[in-house]
């Protein structure tokens, strides 16, 4: 039996070096220039991606806090309207608008139209707006930290139905 374990062992070890070998065949070596081994791991700028996951996160807590959950049992109509970015960044407010669109009208509990739409009034708005602020952390080190925040309010009183402020954060150099 010890034999047999052995030769099985064998096999396996020789299978798993014949693959790396012909892996570092099929592969070109790679290459790092001085530039990109000087540059921190670790990226430290907000991106589109970002922002997206932020939307996701924002539309999945605004769905689960049963804020839209029409007590008649149909779909609330609902519009985006507007989001602001009072950052210095210059954020992309229209992808963030069309993620938010697009988010909510995939949890299918709601409506979703234009905020220019003549056809059809929306009874919930949605609004935001995009902050920033530098928090200083151990070490003397400065982080930056962004916010979306979402604003759920009834069209018709003004009403505020939910609120809510989803940090997007980057360290600083």
């Amino acid at each position: 039996m010890d034999k047999n374990k052995s030769v099985l062992l064998l096999c396996f070890f020789i299978g798993f070096i014949s693959g790396c070998a012909s892996k570092a065949e099929e592969e070109p070596p790679v290459v790092e220039t001085v530039a990109e081994k000087t540059q921190p791991e670790e990226n430290t700028e907000v991106k589109s991606l970002d922002f997206k996951r932020a939307v996701q996160t924002a539309v999945r807590n605004m769905l689960q806090s049963g804020a839209l959950d029409n007590p008649n049992g149909e779909r609330y109509v609902v519009a985006v309207s507007y989001i602001v970015d009072v950052t210095k960044k210059g954020f992309d407010t229209a992808d963030i608008k069309q993620k938010l669109r697009t988010d909510l009208a995939a949890g299918r509990k709601v409506r979703v139209v234009s905020s220019s739409s003549k056809t059809v009034s929306p009874q919930i708005i949605v609004a935001g707006r995009i902050t920033q602020r530098t928090a200083h952390v151990r070490g003397g080190k400065k982080r930056q930290e962004y916010y979306l925040h979402l604003v759920l309010t009834e069209a018709k009183s003004g009403m505020k139905l939910w609120e809510n402020s989803t940090p997007i954060v980057k360290k600083a150099h």
